[in-house]
């Protein structure tokens, strides 16, 4: 629960870059797995985890994309930083 809310603050301490703002994110996403899987092994519950493993696969996909777009936007300017 404290990983959550300092991950919180994190997002909202870094709004003006990119690159804190999307592991602040995949942070977020990796501490609601982890408490779904502990949650779904106290209870016997197969479907926890398989609905863990849905999250982190978007999880995944989201940095992907989120990477590819800093990827192009950063061929296109030059540069990174203030882009939000």
């Amino acid at each position: 629960m404290i990983a959550m809310f300092t991950t919180l603050l994190m997002f909202y301490v870094s709004q003006n870059n990119i690159i804190s703002l999307l592991i602040a994110i995949e942070i977020l996403l990796l501490t609601v797995t982890v408490k779904i899987i502990y949650l779904g092994g106290q209870f016997d519950d197969v479907q926890s985890t398989m609905f863990a493993l849905f999250i982190i696969t978007l999880a995944g996909a989201e940095s992907a994309i989120g990477l590819s777009l800093l990827v192009s936007y950063y061929r296109l300017r030059g540069k990174v930083t203030n882009i939000l």
